[in-house]
């Protein structure tokens, strides 16, 4: 047991017997061993639990995490959909506010404690966690800093593994195994269902696009939106397969916009006004000449979604944007 913490000075208060201060001690003794590693149910506070996070570090975090604070949209996302209402959230990716598709389901207080996995500390310290959800943070010294906050500062995001996997974790990390199994198998049967209206459209090869100031880049084979697409049972454009990654292509020249080409398109961008970017791209020659174009399958889409990294509600909003654009009731 600890010896650092003990019963308040009593400065002469007389009126505390030598009874009730042994119980105070008792007390005190015992919040003391239930907050060091251990595994409780998680009725009382203080108690902790181990988990092992994306870098593979066992780190303590709550049984029943009261103050969670996250730093990017997918843990935002996943917290969300298991029922969790974090106290400190951040800005969406290139945004000035938490991002659009999931604000109406932060129905609890929060505060906005800095832009996407660049937290500004003080806010974070303001917020006070018990647990921070910090996503992928390259940057060391930051983690460090987030730990001098709260020890429970988790890496919940490895950049090479699709969403199911950090949805998991991020439910582990929470406590929320169960719901996470139960959000899961709704995902797998919204997938059959859509599958099941897709009609001519089966298999068709769908194009993920972002469009972006310095030119178009299409979603590698990995990213968020290009598995949603997989398990959907939608393919990609051969020039969209490789390389493998997780990340978005190199900004594409106006001769190379033949790769992607397709079926259909899903384009998006991170500018506020999508409309806008989509009537950029169609008055470019080389664009209004494809295909997909001329077939008139080009689908604008919120690019924060299908073009970010997500979690459930990210990939039920792909789900239906494919299920209204091909589905045979549509």
């Amino acid at each position: 047991m600890s010896s650092t913490i003990a019963p308040p000075r009593a400065r002469g208060r007389r009126a505390i017997t030598g009874l009730a201060a042994g119980l105070l001690t008792l007390s005190l003794g015992l919040a003391a061993c239930g907050g060091d590693g251990d595994d409780g149910d998680g009725g009382s506070g203080g108690k902790t639990r181990a988990i092992v996070d994306a870098t593979g570090a066992t780190v303590q975090v709550p049984v029943a995490p009261k103050r969670v604070v996250v730093l990017n949209e997918t843990d935002l996302d996943s917290a969300l959909a298991l029922g969790v209402q974090p106290v400190g959230v951040t800005n969406g990716r290139f945004a000035k506010d938490v991002p659009g598709y999931l604000k109406s389901k932060l129905t609890g207080k929060y505060t906005v404690v800095g832009d996407l996995s660049t937290p500004v500390l003080e806010k974070v310290t303001q917020a006070q966690p018990d647990l921070i959800l910090a996503g992928f943070i390259p940057d060391k010294k930051v983690i460090e800093q987030l730990k001098k906050i709260t020890p429970a500062t988790v890496l919940t995001t490895k950049m090479t593994e699709d969403w199911k996997a950090t949805f998991t974790r991020t439910a582990d990390v929470l406590g929320k195994q169960e719901q996470a199994r139960t959000v899961l198998a709704a995902y797998d049967k919204r997938l059959a269902d859509v599958k099941g209206k897709l009609g001519s459209n089966k298999g068709a090869k769908v194009s993920i696009v972002r469009w972006n100031a310095t030119g178009p880049s299409y979603m590698l084979k990995d990213h968020f939106s290009s598995v949603v697409i997989k398990d959907l049972g939608l393919g990609r454009p051969a020039g969209q397969l490789t390389p493998a990654g997780v990340s978005p292509s190199d900004a594409l020249s106006l001769e190379n916009l033949k790769v992607l080409d397709g079926d259909w398109m899903f384009l998006g961008t991170l500018n506020p006004d999508a409309d806008a970017a989509l009537a950029e791209a169609k008055k470019i020659p080389a664009f209004k000449n494809l295909g997909v174009t001329k077939a008139g399958h080009v689908v604008n889409v919120d690019g924060a979604i299908w073009t970010s990294r997500g979690g459930p509600a990210a990939a039920e909003s792909v789900i239906a944007d494919v299920e209204k654009a091909l589905g045979s009731a549509k």
